[in-house]
């Protein structure tokens, strides 16, 4: 039996995430936003509002796990202002995002199994 690298040991690790992370990630499935763009979309809903001060962490966080990824935009003072960085999910962002849900489906599941039996 061979023994996994060290590279391969942390793909194969799984990657956590907290609340904020995985409100974040759901987020920006499918779409490319910018910081401002996430805050007003997350807030509205959420009970308690992300501030910018938490925001910025977070998507550092994301990045450094590689769940996340950003490119600059192409805004110029031409088109009205400062370039902005635009975040999307990677590919192991989304499998990481697919396996946190499906946990929680199945989770749901089985206290819905123990409220039925009566525990």
């Amino acid at each position: 039996m061979f023994k996994k690298s060290q590279k391969e040991e942390e793909k194969t690790k799984p990657v956590k995430l907290s609340a904020m992370d995985e409100d974040i990630v759901t987020l920006l499935m499918g779409r490319e936003l910018y910081g401002l763009e996430i805050l007003d979309r997350l807030n509205p809903d959420r009970p308690i509002p992300l501030s910018f001060g938490s925001l910025y962490p977070a998507l550092n966080r994301l990045e450094k796990k590689g769940l996340i990824k950003w490119r600059w935009g192409d805004e110029s003072e031409e088109t009205g202002g400062a370039r902005r960085k635009y975040y999307r999910v990677t590919g192991l962002g989304a499998t990481t995002l697919h396996n946190v849900q499906r946990y929680r489906v199945l989770l749901v599941q089985r206290s819905g199994e123990t409220v039925l039996r009566g525990i």
